[in-house]
């Protein structure tokens, strides 16, 4: 009701008030008593920053689950652990689930996926908290770098697969053995791929002899070099509409963030604060939530790519690996 009197309000007086707004984003800090990274959570505007761990290790990585009451996240001496009650005042200890690194929640927020060389090589693992030992979800060697779609049904990773790094695709609603495809092809290294959100197309990065790096797009059965004319392009990702892909490129100096949509065409560079981008995911189709390294220091921001503006949300200590919920 009160909501619905402010846009009233809005409507009569011409007034531009701006509500508040809901999302939350989950990153790791050292601003705290034991100089350890630690998980911490904060509002989209970069108020409310609560500090969800105390642990005598560092914390890397949170991820949400999707209804926003969990977090799991892995430790620097690759251990994965989740913190149940994150909307609490007090949340209790983490819960410890297994060995691994890189770990994020399936589209129901029941399992979690990470990456694990539990059973020898390295490779990807499912777990739901609580079951005595993970279930291998690819059995190619040094499988990483993965992505769940959003609808959850599909998983895009990269694998040794025929003596080359090449991006791969499992079907996990095909209980089968042919659930496996190959995406990528050729000589070079594919690393970073993404799913768009109606599972037709993929993106990831094919790096050459000389570590160079292109952005390759797939669709319609065809993969094709869409980042022609950029140094060292990595880590494409789709917007939330599937229009755009955002993208770094890697020089010398430092590492720009870059958008273009799905042909190639409309390549935009940002000039963004706080340094070189390391991680970088979508808030909505005009937002980019980041982090950004300035000598030994990140801290995390959001890139409107509208306006071309960027704004610091950490100010204290070194921040990093944000995750957003809407």
């Amino acid at each position: 009701m009160k909501k619905i009197i402010i846009l009233l309000l809005m409507v009569l007086t011409g007034c531009n008030f701006v509500l508040s707004q809901s999302g939350k984003i989950a990153y790791v800090s050292d601003n705290n008593s034991s100089g350890y990274y630690q998980v911490f959570v904060m509002n989209e505007d970069g108020t409310g920053k609560k500090q969800l761990t105390d642990m005598a290790t560092d914390c890397y990585f949170p991820k949400w689950s999707p209804d926003g009451s969990k977090i799991v996240f892995n430790t620097e001496d690759g251990r994965i652990f989740y913190i149940a009650d994150v909307n609490t005042n007090t949340p209790a200890d983490p819960y410890y689930v297994f060995s691994g690194e890189h770990p994020s929640y399936d589209s129901d927020g029941e399992t979690i996926f990470f990456n694990s060389d539990y059973e020898g090589g390295l490779t990807i693992y499912a777990m739901a908290p609580g079951e005595p030992e993970p279930f291998m979800i690819s059995y190619l060697n040094y499988s990483n770098q993965q992505r769940l779609s959003p609808d959850g049904s599909k998983i895009v990773f990269s694998a040794y697969y025929q003596s080359t790094k090449d991006i791969m695709l499992i079907d996990l609603e095909d209980t089968t053995e042919n659930n496996l495809y190959q995406i990528s092809s050729g000589d070079n290294a594919d690393l970073m791929p993404d799913i768009s959100s109606d599972n037709y197309k993929i993106v990831w990065a094919s790096f050459n002899n000389n570590l160079q790096g292109t952005i390759y797009l797939f669709d319609n059965g065809k993969e094709k070099a869409i980042s022609k004319g950029i140094e060292s392009a990595n880590k494409p990702r789709f917007s939330p509409d599937d229009k755009t892909i955002a993208f770094v490129s890697i020089s010398n100096t430092s590492v720009k963030l870059y958008t273009m949509d799905t042909e190639g065409n409309n390549k935009q560079s940002y000039d963004i604060q706080g340094g070189s981008v390391a991680n970088f995911s979508w808030i909505d189709n005009e937002r980019i939530l980041y982090d950004a390294e300035n000598s030994s220091n990140y801290d995390v921001g959001i890139l409107n790519i509208k306006t071309g503006k960027s704004e610091l949300l950490t100010k204290s200590g070194s921040n990093m690996h944000p995750d957003f919920l809407n």
